[in-house]
């Protein structure tokens, strides 16, 4: 698995105005996939080092950017739950 961080958007908010979450571009299959399981090619997700918050990764990047400005938060996760995230999205993936 490769990731990639890039600053978001100028069109994106950002989570507190002294702060600069990144969006996250993730390539490859998460950590306890099968090897040579099909898995999605690339996975988004924004995140704050700063706050400790993350969106819960999709392979849109449209979807990545709406769930990190819903204004009720329904998406966001801590950061550290974003290693089990990624997990259940590709069993999710391979189960479909």
């Amino acid at each position: 698995m490769r990731q990639e961080a890039i600053p978001l958007p100028p069109d994106v908010p950002t989570c507190v105005a002294d702060h600069h979450p990144h969006l996250v571009r993730t390539y490859g299959t998460p950590r306890g996939a099968n090897v040579g399981a099909p898995t999605p090619l690339v996975m988004f997700h924004i995140e704050c080092c700063r706050c400790q918050v993350a969106t819960v990764p999709h392979p849109s990047l449209a979807i990545t950017e709406a769930r990190w400005t819903d204004p009720a938060g329904t998406y966001r996760i801590p950061l550290s739950h974003l290693t089990r995230a990624r997990e259940q999205f590709a069993a999710a993936a391979l189960a479909a």
